[in-house]
């Protein structure tokens, strides 16, 4: 069977598009490179730059360069829907994977579809996005789902979301978790970790939030919960708020000068992906406050490091928190300030996340991940084909 896998949404820039879901179709290709199974794959990526990046080679795997400029994702866009299916048509593709949530429309008839959906938060908080891009995923994503041979949802939560709110059949859409690239089972001696606190001016420790700066994120809650820690606790560990500027995130910097926190906290921007191992084991806790998640991926990359969570009780949250994470409600501040405590202060809870990561590891194996996709794979040709045969 040949496959085709629409990549143009990898990235490698020292941006907020190097994103989760940049990481998940990253770690799709690099395991796809060493378990391609019995098929054969035509991946569109943009750029020859990111092919020698990637470092996801084999055989049964050709990579086709379409460049556009990130800089008019209009371009992409008008890529994917006008060009990209004379591509599969000419290349003979029979299933067509779309990893970020959107299908070309006009597919030739013989080509299955599958599309991955990283969550519905257009639908569930329309507030927390532009303009542009609520409009973006109600004409594109919510027609691509509909469309879809199968769908791939990041976590169980999102499968009921599609359900609830896209109104899909369940029998439709297949839970496989995003996976923990391999290189966060590596854990780091405490020499190491104390080198680079100290490299930052950490010495006392700091509560470590890694993602993109937009107000899904929820952060002036975390930026509050912080300041009742120093008025009430006298905690001298800094905040550390790691990522690359989205959307719509003034209000984060000024909750902090309204506070006074600026002295306290570090923003270092877009975090390095050699560095973002010790960003989460070199730090006291991890903290994740956002409103909603398609799965969180950061959440269980910290633990699998050994770190204790503390995270929100909504949407995927729990899922990727694996038993271990401290999850309380977004809106509450005073409780994730008491959560946060816990996790700074409870030796029980610290020890149990550190004799633990290794079974979050195992629980989102690349491994397991890519397995799963390549079922999704081969159920959605296999449905292709009976539909052809009925009609």
């Amino acid at each position: 069977m040949h496959i085709g896998i629409n990549a143009q949404l990898l990235s490698f820039g020292q941006n907020y598009r190097n994103g989760g879901v940049s990481r998940y179709i990253r770690t799709l290709l690099r395991e796809l490179a060493t378990q391609p199974g019995k098929h054969h794959y035509t991946v569109f990526v943009n750029g020859k730059e990111v092919i020698e990046q990637l470092d996801a080679q084999h055989e049964q795997i050709t990579y086709v360069s379409a460049p556009w400029s990130q800089s008019q994702p209009a371009s992409r866009v008008a890529w994917e829907q006008l060009t990209l299916p004379t591509q599969i048509r000419q290349r003979g593709i029979d299933v067509l994977h779309s990893p970020v949530n959107v299908l070309p429309a006009l597919l030739p008839r013989h080509c299955s579809s599958v599309v991955t959906l990283h969550d519905l938060a257009f639908l569930r908080f329309p507030e927390v996005l532009t303009t542009a891009k609520r409009v973006y995923h109600r004409t594109f994503t919510l027609r691509s789902l509909h469309q879809a041979t199968a769908i791939i949802s990041v976590s169980e939560s999102t499968r009921c979301d599609v359900h609830e709110l896209a109104d899909i059949p369940l029998e439709k859409v297949h839970t496989v978790h995003m996976c923990i690239d391999k290189r966060f089972a590596h854990l780091y001696p405490m020499e190491e970790r104390t080198r680079f606190r100290q490299k930052y001016g950490l010495n006392e420790g700091y509560i470590f939030y890694l993602g993109t700066l937009e107000p899904r994120k929820n952060i002036p809650i975390l930026v509050e919960a912080y300041n009742i820690l120093r008025q009430r606790k006298g905690i001298t560990e800094k905040l550390v708020l790691a990522g690359g500027k989205g959307w719509l995130y003034d209000e984060i910097f000024a909750r902090i000068q309204q506070l006074g926190l600026e002295e306290h906290v570090l923003f270092p921007g877009y975090v390095s992906d050699d560095e973002q191992g010790l960003w989460y084991q070199s730090a006291s806790v991890f903290a994740f406050p956002s409103l909603y998640e398609g799965f969180g991926i950061p959440v269980a990359e910290a633990l699998a490091g050994g770190t204790p969570v503390v995270t929100t009780n909504v949407s995927s949250l729990p899922e990727a928190g694996a038993g271990l994470a401290l999850c309380v409600p977004p809106a509450d501040s005073e409780a994730f300030a008491t959560a946060l405590f816990q996790a700074l202060t409870d030796t029980q809870l610290q020890e149990r996340c550190r004799k633990e990561a290794h079974t979050v590891m195992e629980r989102f194996s690349a491994q397991q991940m890519v397995a799963h996709t390549i079922k999704v794979y081969e159920q959605a040709a296999k449905e292709r084909s009976l539909s052809s045969a009925i009609s």
